[in-house]
């Protein structure tokens, strides 16, 4: 009896530790990472078509570290455009207008992280559960830092 007492202890406190150091099964898949200081000089700007899988219902999308990269330039901005459709490549001219014209009747959201003012590294998540998202645009102006979308 001490003996399945004691089993049922050891049982118990395994789970608790494995349960606070977060080894628990998520199962988040990383579907991609950006690395924002690809944008092209003198403004750094740089754009990322990302295509979601058929059938993805929860996409969380985490923006790691974002700062501005030259201070000079009066803008620093990340948009994360979600679209009902499958982006195509497109130029980017250091203005959303553009954006906005060619993909307005597909933008389900857009998320806009402005950086301007910041004077220390950016992070913040987004989550999304709408099965109708397709794709994503991720457009950066005279901005650095990581952008990871995870599907589950």
């Amino acid at each position: 009896m001490k003996s399945k007492m004691a089993l049922l202890g050891i049982i118990a406190i395994l789970m608790v530790v494995v349960a606070a150091s977060g080894c628990t099964t998520n199962n988040e898949t990383l579907l991609y990472e950006y690395n924002l200081t690809e944008g092209d000089a003198p403004n750094y700007i740089g754009a990322q078509n990302v295509t979601v899988p058929n059938g993805t219902n929860n996409i969380k999308v985490d923006a790691q570290n974002l700062e501005k990269i030259n201070s000079n330039i009066n803008q620093s901005s990340v948009n994360i455009y979600a679209l009902s459709i499958i982006p195509v490549n497109l130029t980017v001219s250091g203005n959303n207008t553009e954006i906005q014209k060619s993909y307005n009747s597909s933008i389900i959201t857009v998320k806009t992280i402005d950086l301007i003012n910041e004077t220390s590294p950016k992070t913040i998540s987004y989550t999304f559960d709408d099965t109708n998202i397709k794709g994503f645009l991720i457009v950066n102006f005279n901005a650095k830092g990581m952008i990871q979308i995870f599907t589950s």
